[in-house]
């Protein structure tokens, strides 16, 4: 049985640092502006004014879905319906709502639910 060296051996790679950059890399850089989605696939920059709104509050459809008890194929439906407030792009890949627009949309749902049905008239 052959014996190997350990002496001359690389130290063991740890975990989850290949490829890793140093924090802080990109300190002092501005965030690229987020892009909104308007009808169709044509996207709109977002002004300076826009993304500085005080207190505005942006959720990821993870959070979104713990709000609103709908599936995600119903929310993106009604949303091509102009029924729910729509998302918009953040990055490629991480889309967000706004959180004021989904408590609207929550509020405009309790209030019809709320809303006495009109008499029925006509045939039994």
């Amino acid at each position: 049985m052959k014996y190997q060296d350990t002496h001359d051996a690389a130290p063991p790679a740890v975990p989850g640092t290949h490829g890793t950059r140093a924090r802080g890399s990109r300190a002092g850089r501005r965030p690229p502006a987020i892009v909104q989605r308007q009808s169709g696939n044509e996207p709109r920059r977002l002004t300076d004014s826009e993304l500085h709104v005080p207190g505005r509050v942006l959720i990821k459809r993870r959070q979104l879905l713990q709000k609103v008890p709908l599936c995600e194929r119903t929310i993106l439906d009604l949303e091509k319906r102009g029924k729910f407030p729509r998302r918009f792009s953040i990055t490629s890949r991480l889309v967000a709502w706004d959180l004021k627009e989904i408590d609207t949309w929550i509020e405009e749902q309790q209030i019809t639910a709320h809303r006495p049905l009109p008499p029925m008239s006509g045939r039994r």
